[in-house]
This record gives structure tokens, C-alpha cells and sequence, in this order.
């Protein structure tokens, strides 16, 4: 499979602007309280998205990384009918744990999910880009596994996902991932 620089820049640009979307979200919610203040009954702060690393350098390097290799495939490959069905059938089920998942009592509240069982605007434009991001993953995944992402995509998509894991257990370490904890 071939690899694509106008490929790479339509995804980049078209990632740049749903961050962009999302970062706009968040900068004019009034709703949305300080950033860094203390959760009530916590002593957890109150995070946006420049506080995570997964939101920052996962989401504007690694996620794109990861759609360029998964957009060679529907280009290249010609993914069916079959194939997008299940690929929208998959990302509307991601979507729905994260969203349960973050609506939970456990969730610590943040600038996608302000207050128990509670979303934003920032979380509304999130949710979508949250589920079309595992789901390429996981198509990108099964189509190494079955020989059909070689060679520089290849490469493409394994540093985007490398790089997500490395900020998703930098998060974890930080603790910005971490559960409500009432004191």
C-alpha cells in the first residue's frame, strides 16, 4: 500500500479542526467551572483539555496518525458495505461506554462531563471523535492481523497508537484519569 501525502494532510487538517471545535467548546462554556479548581468534597482539580496528555499530544499527533493509516485502507482496500456498517455499528458502541462511563458516579468531573451525569458542549463534540478514533484503531488492528496494513501505513499507524498509549499511561501515572475520590 502506497503511502499518500495528500492523505496525510486531509486527516491532519481535518483533526487540527475538530480540536479546534472542541478547544472552542470549552473556551466559551461559561457553565464550566476554573480550571484547576478543587472539586467540592475532593481534593481533585477541576481539568480542560490542555491538562491531559491524551487530549493534547494523543489526540493532535497520535489519533491522526492512527486515521491516516485506517483512511489508506478504506481508500486503498475499498472497504465494503459490511465493512462500514460495522465500523458505524462499532463506533456508536464505543461511544455509548465512554458516555456511560463518564456519566457514572465514579467519573471525575472535567470539562466534557462538568458535574455528575452531566455532558457538555466540549464532551458532545468529543463523543463522536472518541468513538471514530477506537473504532480506526481497532479496524487498523484487525487488518494487520489479517496482512492487509503493511509497510510505510503501517509504520504510520503503529507510531499514532504507540504514542496514544504512552500519553494514555502518562495520564494514568499523573492522575488525571483517575476516579472521583470524596474526602
Amino acid at each position: 500500500m502506497q503511502f499518500s501525502w495528500l492523505i496525510f494532510s486531509v486527516v491532519v487538517v481535518a483533526n487540527l479542526l475538530w480540536m479546534v471545535a472542541m478547544f472552542a467548546a470549552q473556551q466559551f462554556d461559561k457553565k464550566l467551572p476554573r480550571r484547576h479548581l478543587i472539586i467540592p468534597w475532593t481534593n481533585q482539580k477541576f481539568l480542560y483539555m490542555q491538562d491531559f496528555w491524551t487530549m493534547t499530544w494523543g489526540d493532535l499527533i497520535g489519533v491522526p496518525l492512527i486515521w491516516v493509516a485506517f483512511i489508506h485502507l478504506a481508500v486503498y482496500r475499498h472497504l465494503g458495505i459490511w465493512h462500514w456498517l460495522c465500523y458505524l455499528a462499532l463506533a456508536v458502541i464505543v461511544s455509548a461506554i465512554f458516555l456511560k462511563m463518564c456519566l457514572s458516579s465514579k467519573h471525575k468531573p472535567d470539562m466534557g462531563f462538568p458535574r455528575l451525569g452531566r455532558i457538555s458542549r466540549t464532551g458532545i463534540i468529543h463523543l463522536p471523535y472518541f468513538g471514530f478514533g477506537v473504532t480506526s484503531a481497532i479496524f487498523c488492528l484487525w487488518f494487520i492481523i489479517t496482512g492487509e496494513l503493511w509497510e510505510s501505513v503501517l509504520l504510520v499507524g503503529l507510531g499514532g497508537a504507540l504514542l496514544y498509549a504512552h500519553c494514555f499511561v502518562a495520564d494514568i501515572v499523573s492522575g488525571n484519569l483517575a476516579p472521583l475520590k470524596r474526602i
